[in-house]
């Protein structure tokens, strides 16, 4: 369903039409139309009043031929002493994220005694969750998460068929009903991210038929695992991480020999993890943030586990074991007491993509067998007792993106393998004892201080001094490397004269071909920096504060006006000492090189030097978006057309760079004052320093915290995975900003809150322009705050792509209905349609 398709309908409904149906003949229950529009009310979100009985349609009239998420069974009804009548019942009602509003417990779901499905995933409903629902003897789905349910979980929901039942992401408080126990055929059970406390109940290993069980969040239950769960021999998914579980994990626990998942992370566990070795299916398991002590050797056994975390425990002795756990893709051991010597044998984990065996206390050398793990995007060993020369097999990992070996006690030079580095974000090699020259190293972070004495011609470092046997041998001349010696200055000055003079000529001759071609003066630059250098020191008289028309992170622009009547922009880095310059940019560079779009800045070319780093760009005239909405005058004539517009361009060259580029690439730092705009009000992205690739399918580690507060995506702050939708959150924080005319601010909470979005759309737009006068007008300011709501979801899987962005923003074959005026629509209504995006 396309985005103005699915406002249509948000909007019809709160204009709340009536839906006339024809009623069966001879009926003795209320007329269809009334059916009908309470059923409708379910749809449009308004307090529910009372269900009627849903038992007396027939094929043509009962709502499943009008309404999607409902469907109808035939059922035999008692009608009156012995005999039954066959009729059409409700058995499936599957509302998910339709922005339901009001209290569950005011529906009489006894009206419903033949639902089998009932799904009310992601709405607004409220109250308690009501003890009629344990009438619905005949249910076996049931779905409430991700509301504002609050209260116990009521004891009388003894329902003999139910196998799912999910009441996740809610506001629950009290223990877990053992009641539970008495589901016998539940297969599915999710109460996660609610304030449930208390002891996890023994019946719940009555359950037998469970497969799954999701129990995490907010650090509420305690007690320990109760050894009744070994008996679920079914269960596939376990997770009881973030709660005050303590004591030793029940052996019962290796029973479970069909388990693949299972997370007992941050908790107060202390025992050891013996039992553990026994689940040879699982491929997942987190014991992370406990305070588990023992070896771990046992875990050798798992060869079929890919993701390990054991990290911030009190585990000691080797790992040699691990070398078995051949489909390991995730090995993380840090904070540990670990020791010993790291086994060869790591290097036959070719699967392992990240590795972090940082904050132990692992000696002797690191393997070269390491650098067989191709598939290593993250190397984590710092902190511990290392000794001896780094391997230059480390070099040959191409897909490394952090490398941190800081805080041992490594020596000798840094291998030059490791210029051959081309993703790398973060080098950390401090603390160290490491010397001799650096080789260039394409990193964006990269640490050597407190080395015994590294050299080099760039991170800061003091320049190499002439080898000392070098020194020696030119004590030791010969008589003939006198002479030639005195012949030598004066050999170099003829040479300099012929030099200087055919360089003035080819010079003169490429003003004159320039000129000529009345073409661009940087066709001929060839992007190398040697022709223009000049001019532009000249131009900006060594780059005068007074030519400076904008500061940013990583530099200063300036405004270049050449002889020739050529004007562009020179954004000139801080310092070319810095150690996060070099990494920016070569990141813009490669970026821009590659990428020519209406959308994103031309680069014209780049120049490094030994006292500059600058690049040149074409010249945006008015400047950046956000001091145009800070100038009161400028924002004025930023008019709502144009706003719209900067909007759509800036969705295209998002949409670009994450679709239309092969790998996608990730900006990382959307913001009002990284859109430039033109004399007509087209906009521009710009500043691409701390853009990073992706691969198709895939995220990142973050391993900084990119980007600028305001704009910077939820789940980048917590779990520094970096994905499109980052980018596409900073988008819907910047359209926002484009309708209000400054940062959103306090409107952004809510979506971190979940709770109501107060005022009215026309309450948000910028005072210093006129309202939108036509509907036209209307509907794009409707259209803008929606689109901008879908992108700010703290769910990034529930936000759209940039893809579905621009084509919403773009398509106008039917135009956005509007059934009352602009300033009667609530930005709660929005707020509460807005995941309807992601099906566009």
């Amino acid at each position: 369903m396309s985005l103005l398709l699915a406002l249509e309908l948000l909007l019809l409904l709160l204009a709340l039409p009536r839906l006339s149906c024809r009623s069966t003949s001879n009926s003795t229950h209320p007329s269809l139309d009334r059916q009908a529009d309470a059923l409708l009310r379910w749809k449009a979100g308004l307090y529910i009043r009372e269900i009627y009985h849903l038992d007396s349609w027939t094929k043509g009239t009962s709502p499943c031929d009008y309404w999607t998420g409902v469907t109808c069974s035939n059922a035999v009804l008692p009608r009156g002493g012995d005999r039954g009548d066959a009729a059409l019942v409700v058995s499936n009602l599957s509302l998910v994220e339709f922005g339901l509003e009001g209290r569950l417990d005011r529906l009489h779901f006894e009206d419903l005694p033949h639902l089998v499905h009932l799904d009310f995933f992601y709405n607004n409903l409220r109250g308690p969750i009501p003890s009629s629902m344990g009438t619905l003897a005949k249910l076996q789905y049931l779905d409430l998460s991700g509301n504002y349910l609050h209260g116990f979980i009521p004891t009388s929901l003894d329902l003999p068929h139910l196998v799912h039942l999910d009441l996740s992401y809610n506001n629950l408080s009290g223990p877990i009903p053992s009641s539970i126990g008495a589901l016998a055929k539940l297969e599915y059970l999710d109460l996660s991210s609610n304030y449930l406390n208390g002891c996890i109940p023994t019946p719940l290993g009555d359950c037998t038929t469970l497969t799954s069980i999701d129990l995490y969040y907010y650090y509420l239950l305690s007690g320990g695992i109760p050894s009744s769960i070994g008996a679920l021999a079914e269960l596939t998914h376990l997770d009881l991480s973030f709660n005050e579980l303590n004591g030793s994990i029940p052996t019962s626990l290796g029973n479970l020999t069909s388990l693949y998942h299972l997370d007992l992370s941050n908790n107060w566990i202390t025992a050891s993890i013996g039992s553990i070795g026994n689940l040879t299916s699982l491929y997942h398991l987190d014991l992370s943030n406990n305070r588990i002590t023992g070896s771990v050797g046992s875990i050798g056994n798992l060869t079929s586990l890919e993701f390990l975390d054991l990290s911030n425990n009190q585990i000691n002795g080797s790992i040699l074991t691990f070398s078995k756990l051949i489909s390991l893709t995730t090995l993380s051991l840090k904070s540990n007491q670990l020791n010993g010597m790291l086994p060869p044998e790591l290097g036959s984990l070719v699967l392992l993509s990240h590795m972090d065996l940082s904050r132990n206390q692992f000696s002797g050398s690191i393997p070269p067998q390491i650098g067989h793990c191709y598939s290593l995007s993250s190397l984590l060993l710092s902190d511990n007792l290392l000794t001896g020369q780094i391997p230059r097999q480390l070099g040959y990992l191409d897909n490394l993106h952090e490398l941190d070996l800081s805080k041992n006690n490594l020596s000798s030079a840094i291998p030059t393998t490791f210029s051959v580095y081309y993703q790398l974000w973060k080098l950390n090699l401090s603390y160290n004892n490491l010397d001799g020259r650096v080789p260039f190293i394409a990193a964006t972070l990269i640490s050597l201080d407190h080395n015994t004495n590294l050299s080099g011609d760039s991170y800061g470092l003091t320049p190499c001094d002439t080898p000392k046997q070098d020194m020696e041998h030119q004590k030791r001349k010969h008589p003939s490397m006198v002479l030639l010696a005195l012949f030598a200055p004066f050999s170099f000055a003829c040479l300099s004269i012929v030099s200087i003079t055919i360089i003035r000529q080819r010079r003169k001759d490429v003003k004159s071909t320039s000129k000529s071609k009345s073409g661009d003066i940087f066709s001929i630059w060839n992007f190398d920096g040697k022709i223009a250098f000049e001019d532009i020191i000249s131009a900006t008289e060594n780059f005068d504060d007074k030519y400076c028309i904008g500061v940013g992170g990583y530099g200063s622009v300036f405004r270049v006006h050449l002889e020739d009547g050529i004007i562009f922009a020179v954004k000139l880095l801080q310092s070319v000492k810095e150690y996060n310059n070099e990494g920016t940019f070569h990141a813009e560079i490669e970026v821009l090189t590659k990428i020519r779009h209406r959308c994103i800045v031309k680069l014209y070319g780049f120049c490094s030097h030994s006292q500059y780093k600058f690049l040149v760009y074409e010249l945006i005239e008015r400047g950046s978006l956000s001091s145009t909405m800070h100038e009161q005058e400028l924002a004025k004539e930023l008019d709502w057309p144009k706003r719209v517009s900067v909007v759509v361009d800036v969705a295209q060259a998002l949409s670009c760079l994450h679709h239309d580029c092969g790998d996608p690439i990730v900006h990382r730092d959307i913001k009002s004052s990284n859109i430039l705009l033109d004399l007509d009000y087209k906009a521009y992205v710009l500043d691409f320093g701390m853009a990073r690739k992706l691969k198709h399918g895939y995220s990142r580690w973050s391993t900084i915290f990119a980007g600028t507060c305001g704009y910077i995506a939820p789940e980048l702050s917590s779990t520094m995975v970096l994905t499109e939708k980052c980018d596409v959150y900073s988008f819907g924080v910047v359209a926002l900003e484009v309708l209000m005319g400054k940062h959103p601010g306090d409107l952004l909470l809510p979506f971190f809150c979940r709770t109501k979005v107060p005022g009215k759309v026309k309450d948000i737009l910028d005072q210093r322009i006129a309202a939108p006068s036509t509907i036209d007008e209307e509907k794009d300011a409707i259209l803008v705050t929606l689109v901008a709501f879908a992108c700010l979801q703290v769910n990034p899987k529930a936000r759209p792509t940039m893809q579905q962005v621009y084509q919403a923003l773009t398509n106008r074959n039917r135009p956005t209905f509007i059934p009352r005026p602009l300033h009667e629509i609530r930005l709660q209504d929005l707020h509460d349609y807005c995941g309807a995006i992601k099906n566009i």
